[in-house]
């Protein structure tokens, strides 16, 4: 399944974000996740201002309206933003996914991969800021599980040598973090 985080041959594309159709998988998640919240969301929006009636019917197809665009959109975006060979910048992907990663207050979206010797994110051209971030494994001191606003399972936050802190939020954090700090145990 998911292959060689210190040893080993390259990991490919398909099998840094789990097998079997991650992409597929990934996005019905994706449009479940955003679909069931928007649409509870709006269902109490719509029964504020015009009832229950009319908000058990609009509010469940706002959020199918709205969880089939994010599905669609995070399918792109994946497709768009992968990586397809085995190496980045002449390194070898060990994992790689999509990411936010925090700068202010953007939260800017985009893709996460760790190679043999750094952590790199790469933001989509949908964003504020889009300057990449590379992270020297040597450079980072930790990395550990935060919440996003408090109450999300999603984000890690990498802590650098130099005392200030990256933040991004990642699906499978744990493997995230399992990975990170093996390699940098293993440098």
């Amino acid at each position: 399944m998911l292959q060689g985080v210190l040893d080993g041959p390259p990991a490919s594309p398909r099998a840094c974000l789990g097998s079997p159709g991650p992409r597929a998988r990934i996005s019905f998640v994706t449009a479940l996740r955003s679909g069931l919240s928007f649409g509870v969301a709006m269902t109490l929006v719509f029964a504020l201002r015009h009832g229950w009636g009319a908000a058990l019917v609009a509010g469940p197809c706002a959020g199918l309206a709205f969880g089939l665009v994010m599905g669609g959109f995070a399918t792109i975006q994946k497709n768009r933003l992968m990586l397809r060979g085995e190496l980045l910048d002449g390194e070898r992907i060990l994992y790689q996914g999509p990411a936010n990663h925090w700068r202010g207050a953007e939260a800017r979206g985009g893709w996460l991969v760790l190679t043999e010797r750094a952590l790199v994110f790469r933001a989509h051209g949908f964003n504020v800021q889009n300057a990449p971030v590379r992270l020297e494994l040597s450079a980072i001191r930790g990395v550990l599980p935060r919440n996003t606003l408090g109450i999300v399972p999603n984000g890690m936050r990498v802590d650098r040598a130099d005392g200030q802190q990256e933040r991004f939020v990642v699906n499978k954090r744990g493997e995230w973090i399992r990975r990170i700090e093996a390699r940098i145990a293993a440098a």
